[in-house]
């Protein structure tokens, strides 16, 4: 589908283990390439029962797939309204809000990646340079050195709540799909 933007990842899962007749629950981390085998000793274990291995079983194509899906809704629901509105997508990745979601060390990047998800009609990397130059702070209590009025700066932060609110459905709904098989 598209080149992978994302490094080494990790799959959380909760355990819940038997000590006497009561159950603890522990949260592990497990390398991608280790799960497998982990999950086959697990399951060896007589008082050991996996309640829930991650919300979405996420690999670097169903993470692209999930972000595909977020843009694309809002881009059906004409939230973009300038170039300059994915810049907002790009810092919320960026900030780690969502864990696992690519990083993008410069505009190009986060363009060669909706490149890679098949999306055109992208913003150049100026526009994208010069808005994150003049965006402050963490999301989101973003201000912007453009000073905009209050329903404009309200705008472009709810660009990214729209982001991370279309990303959970789509999230919610490949895993749905997933336990479905």
């Amino acid at each position: 589908m598209c080149e992978s933007y994302l490094g080494e990842k990790s799959t959380s899962s909760t355990l819940l283990t038997t000590t006497s007749e009561e159950m603890k629950e522990i949260i592990i981390q497990v390398e991608d390439s280790a799960y497998a085998c982990v999950l086959g000793m697990l399951q060896l274990c007589e008082k050991v029962e996996v309640v829930n291995d991650g919300e979405c079983v996420i690999t670097d194509d169903s993470t692209d797939l999930c972000v595909a899906k977020a843009i694309g809704e809002l881009r059906q629901r004409r939230v973009f309204r300038f170039p300059c509105d994915y810049t907002y997508i790009m810092m919320i990745m960026n900030e780690e809000v969502v864990k696992g979601l690519p990083f993008f060390y410069s505009p190009m990047e986060f363009i060669a990646y909706l490149k890679a998800l098949d999306f055109d009609s992208l913003p150049g990397k100026t526009t994208l340079y010069d808005t994150v130059n003049k965006t402050r702070g963490r999301y989101p209590n973003w201000f912007f050195d453009d000073n905009p009025k209050d329903m404009e700066r309200m705008r472009r932060i709810n660009i990214a709540k729209q982001f991370l609110s279309a990303l959970g459905r789509a999230k919610r709904g490949m895993s749905e799909g997933l336990s479905e098989k």
